[in-house]
């Protein structure tokens, strides 16, 4: 859920790092993105969406811990169905906004609550459809980047780039499938957030870094998995699931008093 404090603590940031920035009239009509923001010949649209805790399985965890109960949870990482549609229905805004693709289209994803670090992780693997993959040829767990669906895949011709935040922490994703590639990297925005960024072509550099730069249907995991394996001369590779692990418990009132 978002709010105009929330468009207003965005516009604050963009102006702490050099940009011009204005809310977006809303039109009764159509659903448009949220700000605009410029620095010089640079103009960005920017559409944010705040996710937080879901209401209704933090109602059911609070209902069990009352009970006594151990609260456990067993959370995947990578790309999830729910997170596409929130960055797809942003996608959608600005291409009504901008459909002849004039401005670069950013999406702005904010992760509050409990596991907002979590929350935050899951949108970048959203993007990105990165996939964790083990070699018996590497000692270290590689990422690939584009090796599943993904928001930046899919709408590699209306999204240029997305900024995830959480706490106070701030990371610029770059969309390196977009036909804007090139001269997004020499725009304001790319250059000032630079330090940190995510872009996958300056980390197919990094040793652990891969890109499934192929046009396979993402559904068809082997097919990537071998023209990978070709590729990279590797004669083993598979994925890797990742998933969080934690549990809660509440302590009784006197225990509680100790902490």
């Amino acid at each position: 859920m978002k709010d105009n404090y929330s468009k207003n603590v965005v516009i604050e940031i963009l102006k702490e790092i050099g940009l011009e920035a204005k809310k977006i009239p809303s039109q009764a009509d159509v659903k448009t993105p949220d700000i605009n923001a410029w620095h010089e010949k640079d103009k960005y649209i920017i559409e944010l969406k705040v996710k937080s805790d879901d209401l209704e399985e933090t109602k059911r965890e609070r209902e069990s811990l009352k009970r006594g109960e151990i609260v456990g949870n067993e959370t995947p990482t990578g790309p999830r169905n729910r997170l596409y549609a929130i960055i797809s229905d942003g996608v959608e805004q600005m291409k009504n906004y901008d459909p002849n693709h004039n401005i670069f289209h950013i999406i702005w994803l904010h992760s509050s609550g409990h596991n907002d670090s979590l929350l935050n992780m899951r949108f970048h693997a959203t993007l990105f459809g990165t996939q964790d993959l083990f070699s018996m040829q590497r000692t270290d767990l590689m990422t690939c980047y584009y090796f599943k669906e993904s928001a930046f895949y899919s709408h590699f011709n209306e999204l240029d780039g997305a900024i995830l935040t959480y706490r106070n922490k701030l990371q610029l994703c770059v969309n390196t499938l977009s036909p804007n590639y090139q001269t997004f990297k020499q725009s304001y925005m790319y250059q000032t957030l630079s330090k940190g960024l995510c872009d996958p072509e300056v980390l197919r550099e990094k040793e652990g870094t891969l890109i499934a730069d192929c046009n396979f249907d993402r559904k068809e995991e082997n097919k990537i998995i071998s023209y990978l394996r070709e590729k990279h001369h590797l004669n083993h590779l598979q994925t890797i699931n990742m998933k969080q692990y934690s549990a809660k418990v509440a302590l009784p009132d006197k225990e509680r008093k100790k902490f």
